[in-house]
């Protein structure tokens, strides 16, 4: 009996070994691999075009995958949370953020966190909805492609593919997915999201010169090296792009706090968890500029859920705007909305081309 029992224990741990190894050579294997720079498929048609001394609306918003509204709360960020209690928050997020483009006189959109399938949000095709009433058209560049994340342990976040996506009301003549340096290391890499800029090329009338834009979204949980060399990579693009004598401006998620933010106003409370570094007040060439609003939050910590007051919850300032020395910035505003249907805010910016 006693060698009997043995047999079975024996057979038991070399079975949970097994599907150990497979579950982790299958993770390994599916490890999403993007090119350094990749062509991005333009959807959609839009009919007008830039200017030269034109003026454009652009707003960045990260969406939360539709999924982080001021009811929720985030593992990653000491909550409780993987995701919200059903896909009704999902649907109801986004019918909201469908009435918000519709509502807002903006020409460019710059979304993050917008997931095409996951179980986070329940496999609903966030990119598919926002795009279907759209005048204009639309670009989409994936950030993230997991085959499974396998925590937290007993209940996993799963499949994710989900990415950042462009709407854009001016014609557009191509649009590129550019690789970041990753903020992780291997094996964690291997499931983790591979953070991009989405890059849009828009034609200016009677004139060889273009408008790029930039869809960013930096990384907030890796190494901080690694952060820092996204940040670079990132001017270093739109630097090439402005010596070519090209308009450039890069909106988005930063996941870093801007020079001028005032720490005192928003302070750093939590110290545990997710806190941004600020960037160097020297950081940006000359005639470069952080186009940011700094007297209102961009995001919160999803610690617990949102209690209504700034000065109550973890906020931070880290959604805004790079512009080149040839953009002018004519406002920068905050668009509040109590954290309603994201952990984000949108941040509005209204630019003339010199």
């Amino acid at each position: 009996m006693p060698k009997t029992w043995c047999k079975v224990v024996v057979i038991i741990i070399s079975i949970i070994f097994a599907i150990f190894f497979i579950g982790f050579a299958a993770l390994v294997l599916s490890e999403y691999f993007p090119e350094d720079i990749e062509n991005v498929q333009i959807e959609g048609e839009a009919k007008k075009t830039v200017k030269a001394g034109g003026k454009l609306n652009i707003i960045t918003y990260n969406l939360g995958y539709m999924s982080l509204d001021n009811t929720q709360d985030f593992f990653m960020d000491g909550g409780k949370n993987v995701r919200p209690s059903s896909a009704t928050n999902v649907t109801k997020n986004l019918s909201a953020i469908e009435n918000f483009i519709e509502n807002q006189e903006a020409d460019v959109f710059l979304f993050q966190e917008v997931d095409t399938n996951a179980q986070r949000s329940y496999g609903v095709n966030e990119y598919e909805g926002l795009k279907e009433d759209f005048k204009g058209n639309t670009a989409f560049a994936y950030m993230f492609k997991s085959l499974y994340i396998p925590y937290p342990i007993f209940n996993c976040v799963g499949h994710v593919e989900s990415g950042i996506t462009t709407f854009n009301k001016y014609k557009v003549s191509s649009a590129s997915r550019i690789a970041l340096p990753s903020a992780f290391s291997w094996p964690k890499r291997a499931v983790m999201y591979k953070n991009c800029i989405l890059e849009e090329r828009l034609p200016i009338k009677d004139s060889k010169k273009e408008l790029v834009i930039y869809n960013i979204h930096l990384d907030a949980y890796g190494k901080e090296d690694g952060k820092s060399e996204q940040l670079d990579k990132l001017l270093e693009v739109m630097k090439q792009e402005y010596e070519k004598g090209n308009y450039v401006i890069a909106g988005g998620d930063f996941n870093q706090t801007f020079p001028d933010v005032d720490l005192e106003k928003f302070p750093i409370k939590d110290t545990e968890h997710y806190v941004p570094k600020q960037i160097d007040k020297d950081y940006l060439p000359k005639g470069w500029k952080f186009a940011v609003d700094l007297d209102t939050p961009t995001s919160r910590l999803l610690n617990e859920e949102y209690n209504g007051s700034y000065e109550k919850s973890q906020v931070y300032i880290i959604d805004g705007y790079i512009i080149s020395p040839n953009v002018k910035c004519n406002s920068v505003e905050t668009i509040e909305n109590n954290f309603s249907y994201s952990d984000h805010h949108p941040v509005k910016i209204e630019i003339e081309l010199k």
